[in-house]
This record gives structure tokens, C-alpha cells and sequence, in this order.
């Protein structure tokens, strides 16, 4: 396993960023065709920079070379080895209720967590990120949205 801290690689020009990307987290310098396909992915849009970091620190290349992605105040990933508590036998094997409580969904998904690998763990967390980021600017979009409307009604 070898930790990328992905918040050092966002900074300076596009063509810097490119090549850090490469040599950082692949440990080579860039191809011609790749090297131009993620300049012109992050040419001139630096809010681009860590999804491109975390696309090519999640490549098939990447996790062949054991590469795991932290930016800084992410959790660092367990250590080689490192098992967590394991989950209470009871809530691990009982089947799901209809009415799909909580608790024992909860239990099932740490039971699943436990048997991840480090790496799996911490690409599964970066997602659960991203996808609540975009969740919550989704939210936010909507609820824009409905004020402007409510503050475009006559008399309002």
C-alpha cells in the first residue's frame, strides 16, 4: 500500500498538475495521449483538479501499484492488516425486516465494511463523499429555487 496525500498534488499550473498527477500517483511520467487528455480535462478549471486526482488514484493502474488516496482531513487508511471490532454475530445474520429498520441495515453494511480491504474501504468512502456533496448541492439547488419562485409571486 502506498498513500497519496491527493491535496498535495492540486496545486500550481495545469501542465504542473498533469505531470505531479502522473509521476505522484502512477510513479511514471505521462504518456503523450494521456498527458493531453487530463490537460484538456483541467485546462482552465481547477474546481476539475479532485475528481481528475481521485479518477486516476482509482484507475485499474493505480490499484495495481497499491495506491490509496487521502486528502488532507480525510481519515487516515487502517494499516495492512488492522481488522476492525467485529460486528455483533445477531445483527451480522439476521435477515433484513420489511420495513427496513435501520439498525439492522446499518449492522449489514458494517458486516460488509469489515470484509473490505484498506483500499476498497477508502475508494468506498471517497464516493460516499462525493455522493453526499452532490446530494447536498442538489438540496440546495431546489431550495433556491423554490425561494426564488416564492419571492417572484405577486406581493411577495
Amino acid at each position: 500500500m502506498r498513500e497519496v496525500n491527493g491535496t498535495e498534488l492540486l496545486a500550481g499550473s495545469d501542465h504542473e498538475f498533469v505531470v505531479n498527477l502522473y509521476t505522484v500517483i502512477l510513479n511514471r511520467w505521462p504518456d503523450e495521449d494521456g498527458y493531453r487528455h487530463h490537460l484538456e480535462k483541467v485546462e482552465n478549471r481547477p474546481d476539475q483538479r479532485r475528481r481528475i486526482v481521485t479518477d486516476v488514484a482509482n484507475s485499474a493502474e493505480a490499484r495495481g501499484l497499491g495506491v490509496v488516496l487521502r486528502f488532507e482531513g480525510d481519515p487516515p487508511p487502517a494499516p495492512p492488516g488492522a481488522k476492525a471490532a467485529p460486528a455483533p454475530a445477531a445483527a451480522a445474520a439476521a435477515p433484513a425486516p420489511a420495513g427496513g429498520d435501520l439498525a439492522d441495515a446499518l449492522a449489514r453494511l458494517r458486516a460488509g465494511l469489515e470484509a473490505m480491504r484498506p483500499a476498497e474501504l477508502a475508494a468506498a468512502q471517497r464516493l460516499l463523499a462525493e455522493t453526499l456533496a452532490a446530494l447536498a448541492a442538489h438540496q440546495a439547488d431546489r431550495v433556491e429555487a423554490r425561494l426564488a419562485a416564492l419571492e417572484a409571486r405577486p406581493g411577495a
